[in-house]
């Protein structure tokens, strides 16, 4: 349990009693699984553990989250490449890998829900080699962090790929499907705390959304509070990058005035496909946009929408829709790998790319929604397209329901779940609260102390 120490650190004040009941079981050399829905606190959180954890490596299922952590991708980090597809070719890795991996320790995986049941399996025979050990992930920690209940892993219908993975598992896809995760003993914590909405029948309503419960009761709720004009400056939230890419355009085309562009420098190591903003940037006097970065000192914060005011020559003046006005100049993304040449793994900065932390912000897939926290948004469903988890996503960006529209009525049939990933989740949730209320009074008397 937490010790007094700790307890006095300013950064563990700003945890909440379950972050810090997280953090205590990260301690104990366990395997753990970090869930909750979105809006609890798990970026935070990652962040505490990062600064507060040795010998902890971050990685994460794709470029932009393992950015947002400061991390690496979790294939770069293992060495896979095109020709690792399976557990057999996993196993088989070049000497400069295997001296890496021999000196991890503990593994963080963020965005566990879209990492495949058969890549965890690859990186667990990978490490059971590198470590000759034949412990689950080779006896390292991991840490698992995300929810099974949002975006699900992507499986091409008819590839070769999926062809591969029906016949090794089945039916199964989700990473705590896979024989490695059944077998480490993973210790479930759930983040329950909300920090992202304050308003409690919207929480109730959120949580019915992630598990697929009283869908129908949800549905009217949601109906009759986001019905009314949009307001004209909300981001439009959609499901197809065909959509977003068509309103951006549109909307971009009907303003007057000179096109001013903005390219990226990109330095040593950084492949565009990680960034979270484009490589070219073109904009014009009074086009809205969507900061995608963090800068206190400037005034703006990821999910901050405005309208572009002026320029100078790197950079833009933008008037924020919460009020006020933000200089925004080149933000500086940066990419990391961890290096195994040393005594033990060493985070190593390796690439830059230099850009305005902004774009175009008439429209936003619900894929790349997620992590914001909205004060407005129109959710616009329409289309063939549909994926588990999709809807609860997006309607759990804003803050309140209050600044939510809706481009059409919100239909029972919009709302779709894995009822696989719904009943892992409901059952290690229900099993992990149960245990959390002893260990939760223990929390706080030593956070008291």
């Amino acid at each position: 349990m937490p010790t007094v120490a700790l307890a006095q650190n300013a950064d563990y004040k700003t945890l909440t009693d379950g972050q810090k009941l997280v953090y205590q079981g990260a301690l104990t050399g366990e395997n753990i699984l970090i869930t909750g829905g979105g809006g609890v606190g798990k970026s935070h959180l990652i962040r505490f553990l990062a600064d507060n954890i040795r010998d902890l490596v971050l990685t994460a299922s794709t470029g932009i989250a393992a950015l947002n952590i400061g991390g690496q991708t979790l294939d770069s980090f293992m060495g896979f490449n095109q020709h690792t597809t399976d557990i057999h070719s996993a196993r088989k890795m070049n000497p400069q890998t295997q001296q890496k991996l021999r000196k991890l320790k503990i593994l963080l995986i963020d965005e566990v829900s879209m990492v495949r049941c058969d890549k965890l399996d690859m990186v667990d025979a990978r490490l059971k080699v590198a470590m000759k050990n034949d412990l689950p992930f080779g006896g390292v920690q991991v840490i698992f962090v995300g929810d099974f209940c949002q975006l699900a892993p992507v499986v091409q219908d008819g590839s070769d790929e999926a062809l591969a993975l029906r016949a090794a598992y089945g039916k199964r896809v989700f990473a705590f499907e896979a024989k490695s995760y059944q077998m480490a003993n993973v210790k479930t914590f759930v983040l329950f705390e909300y920090v992202r909405q304050d308003n409690e029948i919207q929480k109730d309503i959120l949580r019915h959304l992630r598990l697929g419960r009283e869908v129908d009761k949800c549905v009217d709720y949601i109906n009759r509070l986001a019905v009314g004009q949009e307001t004209p400056n909300a981001l439009r939230i959609c499901k197809t990058n065909r959509k977003v890419n068509q309103i951006n355009e549109e909307k971009f085309n009907q303003l007057q005035g000179q096109i001013v562009t903005f390219d990226a420098e990109i330095e040593d190591d950084f492949k565009p496909s990680m960034a979270p903003v484009p490589k070219s940037i073109n904009l014009k006097m009074n086009t809205r946009v969507l900061l995608c970065a963090n800068n206190q000192q400037a005034n703006y914060f990821n999910g901050d929408l405005g309208t572009v005011v002026g320029f100078t020559k790197n950079a833009v003046k933008v008037k924020l829709d919460r009020g006020g006005y933000a200089h925004v100049e080149q933000f500086e993304f940066k990419a990391y790998a961890y290096d195994g040449s040393g005594k033990g793994l060493e985070k190593e900065h390796v690439g830059t790319f230099k850009q305005l932390p902004i774009k175009l912000g008439y429209a936003i897939t619900a894929h790349k929604s997620q992590g914001m926290t909205l004060d407005e948004a129109v959710v616009d469903l329409g289309g063939n397209f549909n994926a588990d988890g999709l809807t609860y996503v997006v309607m759990s960006r804003v803050r309140s329901f209050s600044g939510l529209k809706l481009a059409r009525p919100l239909t029972v049939r919009d709302v779709q779940t894995s009822q696989v990933a719904v009943d892992f989740t409901y059952n290690v949730s229900m099993a992990a609260l149960k245990r959390s209320k002893k260990e939760l009074s223990l929390v706080r008397l030593a956070s008291a102390a």
